[in-house]
């Protein structure tokens, strides 16, 4: 019997699960965007660089009418070509159609009721529920492990504008709902996405990460900075760090987003003498967590490190076993930050530093010039080695590459051990946890 593969990172939200206003505040081209007939010429256009006539509409339409760039203009050709689907289901089999047949993929649901976009036709609890009802079918059960996501608005609403979204499936009934899910093994593990205007040590959070440890269950947190984020204009309490102590500047929402995705905000959470700080002397012990920081920092930081002086920062710090995890590289002024660790360098020291910390590949390898860094790491680094997970982020990365070519190039640059290390072995350890185990007996030779 030979082992399948796993996909950690995909998703199967349809367009129905995505807020009215996800791609643009304004009215007018949120208005544009909804036309059933631009819907349709999208849908019937190719969805490449290479646009035929039909493509070359849209593209006259989104580029010069909304002004999307190049990139905004096939983000949304293929948001609408995947999104489109009348179900999750039919998503889900359009992955399956580029892998073989008992591949494994944790498809990752979203919840973006509290980013400020509005609401989606189809609400969170809604595309759960769906979700479940898939996972229960026989061609599913042992083939999808979706994760539920967790927002610590949804848990404890506190700020107007979160008790705006309603009551309904929020706090303790939101709570039991995920536990639930989690201890049938319908989903196997929880996703995070701190961008959407949150940190991930936010208080509101302790019973799941509580739930978490408990049972050793696994995260999946977003960490790059991307098109999704919070929309809305924050107040200054918000934008007030309360392990740093300090106040960070006004920005517009698409820059402040890194601070809330920063992934020294997660050396805040599993560091129980920086929790302390926030959380009080009581704060727990979460240096076990299992959480797998999506993204792996974006392929922008992968060619910090590969173009900058990081050596320089380094002799800064030579004295310190983790140098990137000093807080003073979280945020400095723009003269100085050039000076700061890149995201890359700091997500190896947390895999490093704790027992259960991952990273995958997901959109940032569809770049092929950063393969063989991905390789010398792994050669390299016998902790590191065991803590990479292969993923894809299905399927946002088509809008950068074909999901056949990124696997073809994973596959290929890195060979059968080390890929069947990231895909297989590692994957099978950060997925298990002691509510349920994944399946690998079955797939034939």
């Amino acid at each position: 019997m030979a082992k399948r593969f796993y996909n950690v990172h995909a998703h199967c939200f349809t367009y129905d699960h995505v807020p009215k206003y996800f791609l643009s505040k304004h009215v007018a081209v949120s208005w544009v965007l909804s036309r059933q007939w631009l819907q349709t010429l999208v849908r019937n256009a190719p969805i490449n660089r290479r646009f035929g006539f039909l493509g070359s509409i849209v593209k006259f339409i989104l580029r010069i009418l909304l002004g999307f760039n190049e990139a905004m203009l096939i983000r949304f050709l293929n948001f609408v070509r995947y999104g489109d689907r009348k179900s999750q289901e039919f998503v889900i089999k359009s992955m399956q159609e580029y892998y073989p047949q008992y591949t494994g993929y944790v498809f990752l649901t979203m919840d973006m009721e509290y980013m400020g976009a509005g609401l989606p036709k189809t609400l969170f609890s809604k595309q759960l529920s769906d979700l479940e009802e898939i996972k229960n079918k026989p061609g599913f059960q042992d083939i999808i492990y979706p994760f539920v996501f967790c927002d610590p608005r949804r848990l404890n609403p506190s700020h107007a504008r979160e008790l705006e979204i309603g009551k309904t499936f929020t706090g303790d009934g939101f709570l039991q709902r995920l536990k639930q899910l989690i201890s049938k093994g319908t989903f196997q593990g929880i996703k995070l996405y701190p961008a959407l205007g949150y940190y991930p040590f936010d208080l509101r959070m302790k019973p799941v990460y509580d739930f978490a440890l408990e049972n050793n269950i696994p995260f999946i947190t977003h960490c790059s900075v991307g098109a999704v984020h919070f929309k809305y204009d924050l107040d200054p309490g918000e934008r007030y760090h309360p392990i740093l102590e300090r106040q960070l500047p006004h920005e517009k929402p698409n820059d402040f987003q890194q601070y809330f995705t920063h992934p020294l905000n997660f050396e805040c959470l599993l560091n129980r003498d920086l929790l302390k700080i926030s959380w009080g002397n009581d704060a727990p012990d979460y240096h076990k967590l299992k959480i797998c920081l999506g993204h792996w920092g974006s392929g922008e930081e992968w060619h910090n490190f590969l173009e900058n002086a990081w050596a320089d920062r380094h002799i800064r710090n030579m004295t310190a076993t983790y140098p990137s995890l000093d807080l003073n590289n979280w945020y400095t002024d723009d003269i100085n930050k050039v000076y700061n660790f890149c995201w890359f360098t700091i997500i190896c020291d947390l895999m490093r530093k704790y027992p259960n910390v991952y990273a995958d590949i997901s959109y940032t390898l569809q770049d092929a010039a950063l393969l063989p860094l991905l390789k010398m790491i792994l050669e390299a680094d016998d902790k590191i080695r065991t803590r990479v997970l292969f993923g894809t982020d299905f399927y946002m990365v088509s809008k950068a590459i074909s999901e056949r070519q990124f696997v073809i190039n994973a596959r290929a640059f890195l060979g059968i051990e080390l890929f069947n290390q990231i895909a297989i072995t590692n994957a099978e350890a950060f997925l298990n946890h002691d509510l349920c185990t994944v399946k690998n007996e079955f797939w034939p030779k």
